[in-house]
């Protein structure tokens, strides 16, 4: 997978760039994971006792499909990151925080095809009129993600279970149609009226619930 090969190389960089710091610095785990945000694997780095750097990529389509404002779309939800988390794991309790920074892919895809009139802005408008409505949705480039977990040892394995807010920002939305009044200046402001509550919906996916169970080996 692309994305764990770049979160990989991300952590072998880091290393690199920091010879003063080498000989903090040891393997920690290779590990699957799966949650809210995708499927996908990480890898970790301890660079203090108490500090684990891991190297994160993740993705997955989900069918969405969504009734907003009386239209009815089919769609996906396409999800995608990579990025870096940092762990604070204090000694002997299970339990951990950790902070990351990730490269954003996340996007809503929406597509309908009116078989009957529908009410776009403040305006009803017939099949032939609207087309095809096409909506992309995309987020911020950069996300964020604040959490805490709980872990499990057994030996060289471990489980984890880790929750938290990933703050991708405000849905940027593209709305377009295919019908004979595509071009058309009122359609077009009407077709406005129709992103803002398309906006609206979408907007709660800015605070994106990052739940993942993970498993790791240990070195």
């Amino acid at each position: 997978m692309k994305t764990i090969t770049t979160a990989v190389s991300a952590i072998a960089l880091l290393s690199a760039l920091t010879p003063v710091c080498a000989f903090a610095i040891e393997p920690a785990w290779v590990g699957v994971r799966g949650g809210t945000n995708g499927v996908g694997g990480e890898v970790g780095v301890r660079i203090l006792p108490t500090i684990v750097l891991r190297g994160v990529g993740q993705g997955y389509d989900y069918g969405y499909d969504q009734t907003i404002d009386g239209i009815a779309y089919d769609g996906s939800l396409k999800l995608g990151s990579y990025g870096l988390q940092a762990d604070f794991r204090p000694p002997v309790v299970p339990f951990y925080l950790t902070a990351g920074i990730f490269a954003n892919d996340n996007q809503f895809d929406l597509v309908a095809t009116p078989a009957t009139n529908v009410v776009i802005g403040n305006t009803s408008y017939t099949p032939a009129q609207v087309g095809t409505l096409n909506t992309k949705a995309t987020f911020n480039d950069i996300a964020y993600f604040v959490g805490a977990g709980v872990k499990l040892e057994l030996g060289p394995i471990e489980t984890a279970l880790e929750a938290g807010v990933y703050y991708q920002g405000d849905p940027k939305v593209v709305y377009t149609s295919t019908g004979l009044l595509a071009s058309n200046p009122s359609f077009q402001t009407d077709l406005a009226l129709e992103t803002a509550k398309i906006v609206d919906e979408l907007d709660a996916a800015r605070y994106w619930p990052m739940v993942t169970l993970m498993g790791r080996y240990k070195f």
